[in-house]
């Protein structure tokens, strides 16, 4: 599916979430995290504060976020592979004719919208 085929985002349209500003800080924060966390599971691990349950395997620094990390992207590949099985053609649920709404774009909803100020009656 390219992406003509899908709705153009209106910028009035997008959560505080999808904004250039909040993706930058997000390819920031993340990593920033999981390296904070790491860091501090080391520390601890040097200062003898964990109690490893089954020897050098879970008594590794990093052994809970190399499991974190193998089991996000198990998910992640097998959902691409689930999703082959499990789409629908497009349209399947709407019909052919389905047209997708826009946010801000009904008449009616405009112009008393600009008779009330913006405020709700």
């Amino acid at each position: 599916m390219s992406d003509d085929d899908h709705p153009k985002i209106l910028p009035e349209e997008r959560s505080i979430f999808e904004t250039d500003t909040w993706i930058k800080y997000m390819w920031i924060g993340v990593p920033a995290a999981g390296a904070f966390f790491a860091l501090m599971n080391t520390v601890l691990f040097f200062m003898g504060k964990t109690k490893p349950k089954f020897g050098w395997v879970d008594g590794n620094p990093v052994f809970y976020g190399i499991v974190g990390f193998v089991s996000f992207s198990f998910i992640v590949l097998a959902g691409q592979h689930l999703r082959k099985i499990l789409m629908r053609e497009e349209g399947y649920y709407d019909g052919p004719t389905a047209e997708m709404p826009r946010i801000g774009e009904d008449e009616e909803v405009r112009i008393r919208s600009l008779e009330t100020g913006g405020r709700e009656e």
